[in-house]
């Protein structure tokens, strides 16, 4: 090996920083991880991969390498211990693809088209028999579409409801019952109750002694709200248990609460979590959560708005998976 010392001078007015030149072997641009990773935002946020061979002294090949050498051409990546599903819309309308997630490592498995159960029992089956042994974990939202697919594939010891799609379930209960409150007041007072909606949901220690007074009269003054609002925050304290028997117990308490209960939020959601307190339930011992899943649902969205739409599926999955982490 042969190594051939270089200097690097930088341009004061573009700050373009090019190697120096060598009569015996000519330009060269040495690698680096900075280097690497600049080149692939550039070319991922539109930059023409020409324009960024001139720029960096490198062929267009090499750029085009480089960028979508994560995506590995589309093919899936392997399946881990936990997994992720969701769907994520690919054009205005009813069209939407199926994305999978490797929830411990944050990276996306494969993206296809469709959300239809057979669809997806279709691409579990074309996997091979020791991968899907692997999973043993598959974080899901409340869908009866994905829930019934992965019972038939795994069976129904594998399914978790995370605790961000139960959590908004109940917030949406506690919103109606302020929407109910807020049409028996006048607008001033509507309007400060909508002011206060933001402070409902924290706990004591993040409020002042103003907010708690104000939201204390609130609740003193209509009956319903502080019903639905105690129902939330023992909800939301719920998902702190650390053991399955007691937490089991708990929940079926807070079912009952909420069937017992006068407001008509309440008795929806009792329902809710009656039809996925299995699930639910198994959030205690595997504690994972779909927000890697809806975080990477948030950057195809940008991907998408940055392409102005990308109707080729194959060139769809390969920028995915390029914008997305590292094999």
């Amino acid at each position: 090996m042969l190594w051939l010392p270089l200097r690097r001078f930088e341009c004061a007015g573009c700050h373009h920083r090019p190697w120096e030149k060598s009569e015996t072997f000519g330009a060269r641009t040495k690698w680096t991880e900075r280097l690497y990773n600049r080149v692939r935002q550039e070319f991922l946020r539109g930059c023409p991969g020409k324009a960024l061979a001139r720029r960096y002294g490198l062929s267009a090949r090499t750029v085009f390498r480089w960028t979508f050498a994560r995506s590995r051409g589309g093919r899936p990546r392997q399946l881990g211990r936990a997994i992720g599903i969701d769907a994520y819309s690919r054009r205005k309308g009813h069209r939407s693809n199926t994305l999978i997630v490797d929830v411990d490592t944050g990276k996306p498995i494969v993206t296809f088209q469709g959300r239809r159960a057979d669809e997806v029992v279709a691409w579990f089956r074309s996997r091979p028999q020791e991968a899907l042994a692997r999973v043993e974990v598959v974080v899901l939202e409340m869908s009866k579409t994905y829930f019934g697919a992965i019972q038939e594939v795994f069976g129904d010891q594998v399914q978790v409801i995370d605790r961000l799609h139960v959590v908004q379930q109940a917030v949406d209960a506690l919103d109606a019952v302020l929407s109910a409150v807020k049409k028996q007041r006048d607008t001033d007072e509507a309007k400060e109750l909508k002011k206060l909606r933001k402070r409902w949901l924290k706990s004591s220690e993040q409020l002042n002694v103003d907010e708690i007074i104000a939201r204390y009269d609130w609740q003193r003054r209509f009956p319903a709200l502080r019903e639905t609002l105690a129902w939330v925050q023992d909800l939301r304290k719920w998902f702190d248990r650390k053991y399955n028997k007691p937490a089991r117990e708990a929940l079926l308490t807070l079912i009952e609460r909420a069937n017992q209960s006068a407001q008509e939020p309440l008795q929806h959601i009792a329902g809710t979590l009656t039809r996925w307190f299995a699930p639910i339930v198994r959030y205690i011992r595997n504690r994972y959560t779909n927000g890697m899943t809806e975080g990477f649902n948030n950057k195809i969205k940008l991907i998408q708005r940055m392409a102005y739409g990308l109707r080729n599926e194959h060139k769809r999955r390969k920028r995915i998976l390029a914008w997305c982490g590292a094999p």
